[in-house]
C-alpha cells in the first residue's frame, strides 16, 4: 500500500475552488501549451485549404474531359465527399459544415434547402 505524499493531493469536490494559484510557470506552460495547439490548428486549416484549392484547379481538366454533363455531377458529389471526410479529418469544422450542406442540397435535389 502506498501512504507517500502524492496520494494527499487535496482533490476538488463539485463546486469547491482549491485556494492553490497557479505559479508563474503553470501559468506560462498553459499559455504555450494554448499557443501551440492554435498554430497547429492553423496549420492544419491551411492545410486543408491547400487541398481544396488543388482539386478545383484539378476540375478544370476533368471537367473539360467529360462528354455529358451528366456526369459531372457524381464526379462533384464524390468529391465534396472526400473534402467533407478531410475537413473533419483536419478539424475543420465550419467548412464541414458548409460542405454537408452543399452536399445534401445537391444530393436531396433542392427539397432539403
Amino acid at each position: 500500500m502506498n501512504t507517500g505524499t502524492e496520494w494527499d493531493v487535496p482533490k476538488p469536490l463539485d463546486g469547491e475552488v482549491l485556494s492553490h494559484t497557479p505559479t508563474s510557470t503553470e501559468r506560462s506552460a498553459a499559455q504555450l501549451e494554448s499557443d501551440l495547439q492554435a498554430e497547429r490548428d492553423s496549420r492544419k486549416e491551411e492545410r486543408f485549404y491547400w487541398i481544396a484549392a488543388l482539386v478545383i484547379v484539378g476540375n478544370v481538366p476533368i471537367f473539360n474531359a467529360f462528354s455529358s454533363a451528366w456526369a459531372l455531377l457524381p464526379t462533384f458529389l464524390l468529391e465534396l465527399i472526400v473534402l467533407i471526410g478531410l475537413a473533419d479529418w483536419l478539424g475543420v469544422d465550419r467548412v464541414k459544415v458548409l460542405l454537408e450542406r452543399l452536399y445534401s442540397r445537391f444530393h436531396n435535389g433542392d427539397k432539403g434547402a
